[in-house]
């Protein structure tokens, strides 16, 4: 094994985790922006084809399918996660009523 192959080795394990953190940012960003209210039914599309566009891009001008496997690794598993975990309901505090005293020690 010479060094330029160590360099190679190095080279796919740092593609495979770039492509795994790149999965996972675009994989949130769509959970964030779909999950949102109010939002026009054209961003969703914007989003959905943003995400495809890039499966498509990694697979077509990355060699090697570890690339695109990470990716829709990382993708998925950010779906999975951030899509399961329902946004925290605002809590309003109540002011109490006027006939409730509050108790001094």
């Amino acid at each position: 094994m010479t060094f330029f192959d160590v360099l190679d080795l190095l080279g796919y394990v740092l593609r495979f985790l770039g492509s795994l953190v790149f999965g996972v940012g675009a994989g949130w960003l769509t959970v964030r922006l779909v999950k949102q209210e109010g939002v026009a039914w054209q961003l969703l599309v914007a989003v959905y084809l943003g995400l495809l566009a890039s499966f498509v891009l990694l697979g077509h001008w990355v060699a090697g399918g570890a690339t695109l496997g990470s990716f829709g690794l990382g993708a998925g598993a950010a779906i999975l996660i951030w899509g399961m975990i329902r946004p925290k309901a605002k809590v309003e505090e109540e002011e109490p009523a006027h006939t409730e005293f509050r108790r001094r020690k």
